[in-house]
């Protein structure tokens, strides 16, 4: 497929991305990673689930509308006569217009020759082209801007979505370094189940699939440029945990101290942007959270996947 994306001609800005499953801890490492002034972010860039925009507050304490940072984002857009709106920033790759395009962008990231063929739909599909270009030219000034204002070098992007990051990658991107962040499964499925109102067996079955979508775009990377972390070390032990990601990501560490918080940021999506209590703490309510009947299902769908990444 044709390259239509040219940020890595025109700007020596990094990307970073988080790839992960949801409440794998992306919002925490995004705000430790956010307080480097290297690194500039907004949390996930694909910008879904705000639900109702005049109600929503930006991680700073103010709400979205009111914040500063985002006027300041809205006014350098509409000084290069880009508008953008706060309700839609375009930068999630679907077509809710076209049934097709929406299914060739957002399907599941498989195997090499689900993957050719799905490059192949974007060059023939009837505007999957166009969308697609025009998505990766709204993710890159967004990128661009934010890490102006920010003065960051990095853009950090905890999307988590593996799809997200393939077309990203397939576009030509500036190096992209990616942060894999891996949680025990049993953690994962408590939240999935209460957040979404399904069994256990679905979240566990959810959970792997997940696992395999992420596996497939990793193959795609070179070793240097993938970090496997995971959440519990970063709750753990914050300091080296974050020493080691500096490292990865080629620049020199900072100290993170004992808030996730230290100062004031932007960031958008998980709702744990605007907790009281900005300790760093390990999140571990399924192991009383979950039933005795939860966690034999568990095993059974996922047991093996979990001890293959280390938890017993």
């Amino acid at each position: 497929m044709k390259n239509n994306n040219t940020l890595h001609k025109t700007s020596s800005i990094g990307l970073a991305y988080i790839l992960s499953p949801s409440f794998s801890g992306s919002t925490l490492l995004s705000f430790l990673l956010a307080g480097h002034p290297k690194i500039a972010t907004m949390g996930e860039l694909k910008a879904t689930a705000w639900g109702d925009i005049d109600e929503y507050y930006c991680s700073c304490g103010e709400l979205i509308q009111n914040c500063d940072f985002w006027k300041n984002v809205i006014k350098e857009l509409s000084g290069q006569g880009i508008h953008f709106d706060l309700a839609d920033f375009g930068t999630h790759f679907r077509d809710k217009s076209n049934l097709l395009v929406d299914l060739v962008l957002r399907a599941r990231v498989h195997g090499p020759a689900f993957e050719t063929f799905r490059r192949a739909a974007l060059t023939v599909v009837p505007g999957a082209r166009k969308t697609f270009s025009r998505i990766l030219d709204r993710n890159q000034v967004l990128i661009e801007t934010i890490s102006r204002l920010q003065g960051g070098s990095i853009f950090l992007d905890s999307s988590k979505d593996a799809v997200r990051l393939q077309h990203l990658m397939q576009a030509g991107f500036n190096r992209v370094r990616v942060i894999y962040l891996i949680r025990d499964g049993r953690g994962f499925v408590c939240s999935y189940m209460k957040h979404h109102n399904v069994s256990m067996d679905k979240a566990a079955l959810e959970w792997k699939k997940t696992y395999r979508e992420c596996q497939h775009v990793l193959r795609r990377l070179e070793p240097e440029d993938r970090l496997t972390v995971q959440y519990e070390s970063l709750c753990r032990d914050p300091k080296n945990t974050m020493e080691k990601i500096f490292k990865f990501l080629g620049i020199e560490p900072v100290d993170i101290g004992s808030s996730f918080l230290a100062t004031k940021q932007h960031i958008l999506g998980n709702a744990m942007r605007l907790e009281a209590d900005q300790r760093i703490k390990l999140d571990e309510k399924w192991r009383t959270a979950l039933s005795s009947e939860d966690l034999k299902m568990f095993e059974h769908v996922a047991g093996d996947l979990n001890r293959k990444l280390g938890y017993v």
